[in-house]
């Protein structure tokens, strides 16, 4: 079957410019003679792209980042395999795979990579890759949507919300249930991922597998400002669970009650406001990787 590529791309993703790695890319595919056509995210709406996704392809793949991949797949509904390379900012979900260490090997990847049947999860309907936050970190993206800083993006932005607002941020009341087991805390987060790590590097559900059919949930409870700072390094590095006010579950569903104190992001993006729904979809999707040890 003659190869064909339906490139995504988002020009507005992280720290890296589209430009060049899109020219790198198709460079890379006619030297190897395999066809392609390229969407920009930010001038096509998700029903564009999902019309212009057509089965002609044989391949999908993504340049950016978490955002970028949710949008792709949400777009899709066709059995083809995607292919990530990574120019976003925190470029979170990727550290759950091997890709490849440099461009060209990411390339390679995407095109010819091994293919990996990996889970997804789905939130009021909409698909992601990653993962759900609810409370502090739904927070910080709610701010940095609304509440813009001239001169701040990517991770200087993100970090300057996460500063400004992590001592005074105050628990809230979440009604919620694992599994359909009600719990009623004060909570300062409910994370609930696919994947490991989020905001470019914290660790929030560390033994998270994106092929093993179940989410993985931590919340975070009461916490004083001086442990917070003095713990924020057990984020990066996973060992937050040996803290007395976190707890890690596994679920197949999360329920959370509406609250008008709660914003969430879902992949990285502005989710607003819950009532929310998750629920885990085993291998629902096909993900290209360098390697299946």
């Amino acid at each position: 079957m003659n190869k064909k590529v339906f490139i995504l791309g988002n020009p507005k993703s992280g720290r890296k410019r589209l430009a060049p790695i899109l020219s790198d890319l198709k460079s890379y595919l006619d030297t190897q003679q395999i066809g392609y056509s390229f969407c920009e995210t930010s001038k096509d709406g998700l029903d564009e792209i999902k019309e212009l996704l057509d089965n002609s392809y044989t391949h999908l793949t993504v340049i950016g980042g978490d955002g970028t991949i949710n949008q792709a797949v949400n777009a899709l509904n066709l059995d083809i395999p995607i292919g990530i390379i990574p120019a976003g900012t925190g470029n979170d979900f990727v550290k759950n795979v091997d890709l490849g260490s440099n461009r060209l090997a990411q390339f390679e990847t995407a095109i010819h990579g091994d293919i990996k049947p990996i889970d997804l999860g789905i939130c009021n309907g909409q698909k992601f890759v990653n993962g759900v936050g609810i409370g502090f970190d739904g927070q910080i993206v709610e701010d940095m949507a609304s509440k813009r800083v001239p001169l701040l993006k990517g991770f200087a932005a993100y970090y300057y919300h996460v500063l400004r607002i992590l001592a005074s941020y105050q628990d809230r009341p979440f009604d919620y249930s694992i599994d359909g087991q009600s719990f009623q805390k004060n909570l300062i987060l409910l994370t609930v991922g696919n994947g490991t790590t989020f905001g470019g590097g914290f660790k929030l559900t560390p033994y998270a597998k994106i092929d093993d059919g179940k989410l993985d949930v931590c919340e975070i409870g009461e916490f004083s400002a001086f442990k917070r700072f003095a713990n924020i390094h057990r984020l990066s590095n996973g060992s937050h669970d040996k803290l007395e006010a976190v707890s890690l579950y596994q679920s197949e569903t999360v329920k959370i009650d509406a609250n008008q104190r709660l914003f969430a992001h879902i992949d990285g993006e502005r989710m607003g406001q819950p009532p929310f729904e998750i629920k885990i979809i085993p291998k629902a999707m096909n993900l290209r990787i360098a390697q299946i040890l």
